[in-house]
């Protein structure tokens, strides 16, 4: 007699069903590590910035140079002073600190032509609300 988990082969050997099993750790694993929010993120594009692991990150139709000129022109709107500024035509990293000591980074990166991967992080941990805070300055300079 079987239980209604086990089931027979062609050899007849009794074969433990573990398929559910595994698939529902893999899923689990998939939620638990932030590749989620990565996937939706990357499939809504145009719904904006997603904010994963202490990181926001966007890509936006602008060259890294362009890009590079709204981000100082945010910092100075914010009165954010800017600590360290290397920037190339493929790619920009800024560092700014809040008053409170708050460090701030920030890295633009070309994926395309006219493309650019932006990526902004405030404090170890990642603060979204002052993340967002500079990411809508750097959107209001680049309008």
């Amino acid at each position: 007699m079987t239980t209604p988990t086990m089931r027979s082969n062609a050899h007849g050997k009794v074969w433990c069903s573990r398929v559910p099993g595994f698939v529902l750790c893999a899923v689990l694993a998939f939620l638990c590590s932030g590749c989620l929010a990565l996937v939706v993120g990357a499939a809504g594009g145009a719904a904006g910035a997603v904010y994963v692991m202490g990181k926001l990150k966007d890509e936006m139709n602008y060259e890294v140079p362009v890009m590079h000129n709204a981000t100082v022109a945010a910092l100075a709107e914010l009165e954010l002073k800017l600590l360290e500024d290397k920037t190339d035509k493929l790619s920009a990293h800024m560092e700014s600190e809040f008053s409170d000591g708050e460090h701030v980074w920030i890295d633009l990166e070309s994926i395309s032509d006219s493309r650019t991967s932006l990526t902004i992080r405030v404090g170890v941990t990642g603060n979204e609300f002052r993340a967002r805070k500079i990411y809508d300055a750097i959107k209001r300079h680049l309008s």
